[in-house]
């Protein structure tokens, strides 16, 4: 599945008494799918009738990115982030 700055994409409401689990693997290229998109946080967003929940979870991609804006690489170390080797 294509991610960047325009796409959208979704999973289904949890209907069963469980956990949901995820694993989720990104693959990154050298060259962005769309021209002129940029680095960006991954952000949420409510479903249409959550709106206080879309409000708290846009605020939190604009925190997020606003982090990223002042500190390139984040305020914590990422262990799970790989080094391309030359």
């Amino acid at each position: 599945m294509a991610t960047h700055g325009a796409s959208w994409h979704s999973v289904s409401p949890i209907r069963a008494n469980g956990f949901r689990c995820c694993v989720s693997n990104y693959y990154f290229s050298d060259d962005p799918l769309k021209e002129g998109d940029s680095f960006h946080v991954t952000s949420f967003r409510g479903r249409p009738e959550q709106k206080f929940r879309d409000i708290v979870l846009r605020a939190d991609a604009a925190l997020r990115m606003g982090i990223r804006s002042v500190f390139a690489k984040g305020i914590k170390d990422n262990p799970h982030r790989y080094e391309r080797k030359p």
